[in-house]
């Protein structure tokens, strides 16, 4: 009889640790659903800016964004808090970039949340650590690498690619990791990896793989522009006109068709050292 008992209470302790377990997994997989779409949502929110009439406008709609998601977004785990919080302070950034790229805000904007990544970042590895995570740090680090000594920025730089090779060897149709690498590769330096073609491979990938609007639009413009630089004036045009399919009325789009008429693309736009020369000439051109 005790040993019938005994029986009977390690089934009974194996039992409840399987549905412990079962528990944590259901729970487990819930927060990431419910992290996942919290992501999205934040992606759509960031399309939708390109529809307002100019970045002072973005901005003040970021940060009402902010303060009525707050405590949402605050609830999540660190990880997917920092990875939202990298979402907004990059678009927040991007606003203040194109409003002038000696904007005092934009490194007070970047650095906190870049500091607050590293520390979080230390002793992990891209391939333990959630991709959206992985990735939202890299395209927020690329921008700080303007405000850091030169060194670190080819160090960091060099990480960002082997980040980017981490999450897509498991995640191969993500749309934002293909479209990170096509960037990447587009700027880096031939004697450092850079190359045309890899970076037109990259994007086309994207292109072929993105489902939601954020990836359509910009997989769009990012193909748009390429073939702009490569003088195929009709793929440009096909893919400036996918683009306004997906957010009609884009100032964005008109932005691009405009730099564009004066013989730069969205690419030389984000190079610093273009940059002045090009919004010169947009004054004339106004």
């Amino acid at each position: 009889m005790k040993k019938k008992y005994s029986c009977f209470s390690k089934f009974f302790a194996f039992t409840a640790i399987f549905a412990l377990f079962s528990a944590s997994n259901a729970f487990s997989q819930n927060s990431l659903e419910d992290e996942n779409k919290m992501f999205q949502e934040i992606f759509d929110f960031r399309l939708s800016l390109r529809s307002l009439p100019d970045a002072d406008s973005c901005i003040e709609k970021i940060h009402e964004y902010k303060s009525l998601n707050g405590e949402k977004i605050n609830s999540l785990g660190e990880e997917a808090r920092l990875t939202c919080e990298n979402m907004l302070a990059t678009a927040e950034y991007n606003c203040e970039y194109e409003k002038d790229i000696h904007s005092p805000n934009m490194e007070k904007i970047l650095r906190p949340q870049y500091e607050k990544i590293a520390e979080f970042s230390k002793g992990k590895s891209a391939e333990n650590l959630n991709p959206y995570f992985v990735l939202t740090s890299a395209d927020l680090t690329n921008s700080m690498l303007q405000f850091l000594p030169r060194s670190n920025s080819i160090t960091l730089g060099l990480q960002e690619k082997k980040d980017y090779a981490v999450v897509l060897k498991n995640n191969p149709k993500m749309a934002f990791a293909l479209t990170l690498s096509g960037w990447w590769y587009y700027y880096a330096p031939a004697v450092g990896g850079g190359s045309d073609s890899k970076a037109k491979e990259f994007f086309e990938l994207a292109a072929q793989n993105a489902v939601s609007d954020y990836d359509r639009y910009y997989c769009s413009i990012n193909l748009a522009q390429f073939y702009f630089e490569k003088k195929k004036a009709d793929l440009c045009e096909k893919y400036m006109e996918e683009a306004e399919k997906i957010l009609p009325e884009t100032r964005y789009v008109k932005f691009l068709r405009k730099i564009n008429r004066i013989g730069y693309s969205l690419f030389d736009y984000n190079m610093n050292s273009r940059r002045e020369k090009i919004d010169k000439k947009l004054i004339v051109e106004d």
